[in-house]
């Protein structure tokens, strides 16, 4: 029996707080934007093909395509199924754990009610993997 393994893409996602961040979930196809440039205060990641666009820059420099989720990856909390970045809180849901709730707007990164054993956590950029992404797509007025 032969498989053939998918192309996949690897994407970077890092949050600007404040309601500004495209959520994610592992299945989800969708439109989602990138950065044409990623901004220059961004981690820089060498394998990473897109960098999630969040609304912090100026939408002119942003690339609408439509992409599959297939994974999420944090690099202290593991695989995680969804980021919801819906509201003033976060929540990152690690797979098979309960959601982790972030703050998004007084005082963006820090954890309501961490569990005892959870290491602190500065960066909760998230690597995400991408399959079927599409080339840019071209908005109309309607879009």
């Amino acid at each position: 029996m032969t498989t053939t393994r998918q192309k996949t893409w690897n994407a970077l996602w890092v949050p600007g707080w404040y309601e500004l961040d495209q959520a994610l979930a592992v299945g989800e196809e969708r439109r989602f934007w990138f950065y044409q440039q990623p901004p220059s205060d961004l981690p820089k990641v060498e394998s990473c093909d897109f960098v999630f666009f969040n609304q912090l820059n100026a939408a002119a420099n942003c690339q609408v395509r439509t992409a599959r989720v297939t994974g999420i990856r944090h690099p202290i909390l593991g695989e995680l199924e969804r980021v919801d970045t819906d509201g003033l809180d976060y929540h990152f849901q690690p797979v098979g754990g309960e959601a982790i709730r972030v703050n998004a707007e007084e005082d963006p990164g820090s954890v309501f009610d961490a569990p005892g054993d959870m290491p602190s956590i500065d960066d909760w950029s998230v690597a995400v993997e991408l399959a079927d992404v599409s080339q840019p797509i071209t908005l109309g007025a309607n879009s």
